[in-house]
């Protein structure tokens, strides 16, 4: 008798292909893995599988392992570059006997 009860209401929460398309899959960790490329701070790369789909993962350098000249280099290079002001300068000298000859009598 219970099983006669649940049943139809079971039957009216599926869900159909149209699902996938108005929402998101609401799930924390993918399942699958996928094929990325990993770059080292050398430069070399590595064919990895890593659970979002990118398609590079870049390592960041250590700083404290480099030569003082490219430690200098990097962080000029992090700083933002600061554009040069250039100065307006307005002439407010005006003269109207200038625009006579403009006028029609």
């Amino acid at each position: 008798m219970l099983l006669k009860c649940i049943l139809p209401w079971m039957m009216t929460t599926r869900t159909n292909c149209y699902r996938s398309s108005i929402t998101r899959f609401s799930r924390d960790i993918y399942s699958r893995l996928y094929p990325n490329y990993l770059v080292l701070p050398d430069g070399s790369t590595i064919r990895i599988r890593y659970p979002e789909p990118r398609h590079l993962v870049k390592l960041p350098v250590d700083i404290a392992s480099l030569s003082e000249k490219e430690q200098k280099t990097r962080l000029l290079r992090r700083s933002a570059v600061q554009k040069e002001k250039m100065e307006i300068t307005l002439d407010t000298d005006y003269d109207p006997t200038a625009y006579l000859n403009k006028y029609a009598k």
